[in-house]
């Protein structure tokens, strides 16, 4: 049943994401003196469960559907610096707390549906 409800796909796919996010900008940080690097960034969120959404609902519909949870990457615009490298720790910084705070929305609205849920069957939550 709970596999079934949307609003928890959309959570964990939400969740999902910005743990990917992560990942790429650790890449970044990790990079960030490597010379001729090109800093990435994931696709946002919503054009990325839109896509995942549509491969879904055409893979129901006979269509290929395809990796449904893969996100894109995208290069990130930025000046580089002499050596190529186009990492800004500042800039990146300000991506990985964009990313925590997605996070935190997805288990937040995770949580909250857990807690109507129990409501609706007569738990105390």
């Amino acid at each position: 049943m709970l596999n079934s409800v949307e609003i928890l796909k959309m959570a964990s796919a939400m969740a999902r994401h910005a743990a990917d996010r992560h990942q790429v900008i650790s890449q970044n940080i990790a990079n960030a003196d490597t010379a001729g690097y090109k800093a990435k960034d994931l696709e946002p969120f919503a054009e990325s469960y839109a896509r995942m959404a549509a491969r879904v609902t055409g893979a129901e519909n006979g269509a290929p559907g395809g990796n449904a949870w893969r996100t894109e990457l995208v290069d990130v615009p930025g000046v580089a610096s002499p050596n190529g490298n186009t990492v800004s720790i500042e800039d990146q910084m300000m991506r990985s707390v964009e990313a925590q705070q997605q996070h935190e929305a997805a288990t937040a609205i995770y949580r909250k549906t857990m807690n109507i849920m129990r409501m609706s069957l007569g738990r105390n939550v």
